[in-house]
């Protein structure tokens, strides 16, 4: 006969430790083959198909990110970088402070991105399909109700084609409510 234990909240019995979580509550994902490629000549970001929702049990979780995709560029240039970011619902959580998200510009001084990481990608490597993950903690979701998490990408600069997404590779998004 199987067992089966059935919690509503895993905690440790010394607390949840600071910056830390429990355990997991529970996980979703979204992993797919693109349909096909999708390309942008903008500097604007672009939302992407590797998106997941989630609907947590605690308003108090967070909510771990883990994103894997793949992206490159029409032309090597060592003036091609890749912005990425994710957006909760239509918040795009790389705006605020997560440590410092301004990217130097290609000029004078720096300028906030409103993303969560860049990605130089040099010649020739701007023509190479590059693989990248991002991985982030929302502790600020504060809901219980569905949350959905989509990947943006697009160009620092628009220096040509951007191409995000191979039918050959696997494109992923898992989230994991954690206990707090």
């Amino acid at each position: 006969m199987a067992s089966e234990l059935r919690v509503d909240k895993i905690i440790p019995t010394t607390g949840v430790p600071t910056n830390g979580a429990g355990g997991v509550i529970q996980t979703v994902f979204y992993q797919a083959k693109s349909s096909g490629t999708a390309s942008t000549s903008t500097n604007s970001m672009q939302q992407t198909t590797t998106t997941a929702s989630i609907t947590p049990k605690f308003a108090t979780s967070h909510i771990l990110i883990h994103c894997n995709f793949f992206y490159w560029f029409g032309t090597a240039s060592d003036a091609n970088y890749c912005k990425a970011t994710i957006y909760r619902n239509s918040t795009n959580l790389g705006i605020g402070d997560l440590g410092d998200n301004k990217v130097a510009s290609h000029g004078a001084g720096t300028v906030n991105q409103n993303v969560m990481q860049w990605y130089q990608s040099g010649n020739p490597m701007a023509t190479y399909n590059n693989g990248v993950s991002i991985s982030f903690i929302d502790k600020a979701h504060n809901s219980t109700s569905a949350l959905t998490y989509t990947l943006y990408l697009g160009q620092h600069v628009a220096n040509g084609a951007f191409y995000y997404g191979w039918t050959q590779q696997v494109n992923l998004m898992m989230l994991q409510e954690l206990s707090a």
